[in-house]
C-alpha cells in the first residue's frame, strides 16, 4: 500500500495572517484586514461599537473579499475572455484565481460561496450574500480564538450587575492601523501632491474606513480634511479593486443584511 502514496492529494498549507506569532511591534507584522477594521470600528477603552451592526457587516464582508484579493486568490475588476485569450476591464467583476481552501474559516467560506454554482460574480452581489447578521459574531469569535481580543468583566456601579467587554490584547494594534491610514494622507514631502504609496493592505483598509464613515475614529485634528484627502487617493487608484469594494458598501445595502 505504501507504493500508492503518490495517489494521495497533497495537503496545501498557507500561513494565516490573523495573529502575529512574532513581535507585534515589528513593522512587518500585520493583523488580518478584517481585524484591523474591527478594532477601528470599536472604542479602545470600552469596546463599544461605533456603527450600526447591519451596516458594519457590509464592511466586514468587503474586508474578507479584499483579503482574498490581497492573497491573490481572486481578481476584482477584470474578466477573462476565453475566445480572445485576454483580460478585459469589467468593474466589480470577481474572477477566481485559486479555488482552494487553506484553513481560515472566514476566507474559506467566502471562496466556497464564490465557487458555488450560481454564486455571486459581482462585488455587490457577494457582499449582499455574505454580509449576514452572524458575520459580526463570526469575526469577533475568530479574533478571540486567535488571541487578538480578550474578554474583560466590568462591574456597573456595584449593584447593577456586570457586563462583558471584548478588548484588544495589544492596544498598539489599533493605534498602528490608524497611524498607517493617517500617514497615507500625509506625504513625507508636503509639497508633493501624492504621498509615498504604502502597502496594499493599508489601501484596502482606507477604502473600507472611508466607505463606512469611520474617518472620525482616526483621531485626526481635521477629520473632514483627512476624509477628503483619503477619498482623492481612493478615486485616483490605478487598480480598481479597493474602489469597487468601496462603491459596493453603501447604507442603502443595509436592508439586504439578514
Amino acid at each position: 500500500m505504501s507504493n500508492l502514496a503518490f495517489l494521495k492529494r497533497p495537503v496545501v498549507t498557507r500561513k494565516r495572517r490573523v495573529f502575529p506569532s512574532t513581535d507585534p511591534l515589528a513593522p512587518e507584522v500585520r493583523l488580518a484586514l478584517r481585524s484591523e477594521l474591527f478594532l477601528i470600528a470599536h472604542d479602545d477603552q470600552t469596546g463599544r461599537e461605533h456603527l450600526d451592526r447591519r451596516f458594519f457587516c457590509l464592511g466586514l464582508a468587503g474586508s474578507v473579499l479584499l483579503e482574498l484579493s490581497l492573497e491573490q486568490r481572486i481578481m476584482i475588476g477584470n474578466h477573462y475572455v476565453i475566445r480572445d485569450g485576454r483580460y478585459i476591464h469589467d468593474p466589480g467583476r470577481i474572477l477566481i484565481k485559486d479555488p482552494g481552501c487553506y484553513g481560515d474559516p472566514l476566507t474559506d467560506a467566502a471562496i466556497t460561496l464564490l465557487n458555488r454554482t450560481g454564486g455571486p460574480l459581482h462585488v455587490t452581489d457577494f457582499i449582499r450574500q455574505f454580509a449576514t447578521l452572524d458575520l459580526y459574531d463570526r469575526v469577533k469569535g475568530d479574533m478571540i480564538a486567535t488571541g487578538v481580543l480578550h474578554r474583560t468583566t466590568h462591574r456597573r456601579f456595584g449593584f447593577l450587575g456586570t457586563t462583558d467587554r471584548h478588548l484588544a490584547v495589544k492596544p498598539f494594534w489599533a493605534v498602528r492601523a490608524r497611524t498607517k491610514i493617517r500617514d497615507l494622507a500625509t506625504p513625507r514631502d508636503r509639497t508633493a501632491p501624492i504621498p509615498d504609496f504604502p502597502d496594499l493592505q493599508t489601501v484596502a483598509l482606507t477604502a473600507l474606513v472611508t466607505a463606512l464613515g469611520l474617518t472620525r475614529n482616526l483621531f485626526h485634528t481635521e477629520p473632514g480634511v483627512l476624509h477628503g484627502r483619503l477619498m482623492d487617493i481612493i478615486t485616483g487608484l490605478h487598480n480598481s479593486t479597493a474602489r469597487d469594494v468601496h462603491a459596493a458598501i453603501t447604507p442603502a445595502n443595509r436592508r439586504y443584511v439578514r
